[in-house]
């Protein structure tokens, strides 16, 4: 039914729901996992370098960062026995919202499973969540396993 799902996850304990559902899924699909972790703080360079940074240090320091969000995403499969599992791990940067959806269409997803990012703060009732954004703006369908608090 389903052949290619898209979870993206930003490593804290309500996204392991999803990481979990979409194990489960493609253990009974026999599916292929797509584990996308995103980094709002990754710059490319032009952004470096209109803020004077150190273009080195920076990479130094995004590799670093991917190496360690890699390692965990793999923990975690590991931890939800799904080391069977034909899993592809991406790490990106940019906006949640909008690469969710970009990537998705980009890997040809035919599900997006994830959790709700749920409301934290006043924008957010404004502005909408991540979750939202999903929803509304993908062309596969979404499942969305919500946060127990």
């Amino acid at each position: 039914m389903f052949t290619h799902i898209l979870c993206p996850t930003d490593l804290k304990d309500r996204s392991d729901l999803a990481v979990n559902q979409a194990i489960r899924m493609a253990h009974q699909f026999g599916s292929k996992i797509t584990l996308l972790n995103i980094h709002e703080e990754f710059m490319d360079k032009e952004e470096r370098e209109m803020l004077r940074v150190s273009v080195s240090k920076m990479k130094d320091k995004y590799k670093q960062s991917a190496v360690e969000s890699k390692k965990e995403m793999k923990d975690i499969v590991h931890q939800m026995q799904g080391d069977d599992i034909d899993i592809e791990y991406l790490l990106h940067g940019g906006k949640p919202e909008n690469t969710i959806v970009e990537i998705a269409a980009e890997i040809g997803a035919d599900l997006i499973v994830m959790a709700t990012d749920g409301r934290d703060n006043i924008l957010d009732y404004v502005a909408g969540t991540v979750t939202e954004h999903v929803i509304n703006s993908a062309r596969c369908p979404v499942l969305v396993i919500p946060c127990k608090r």
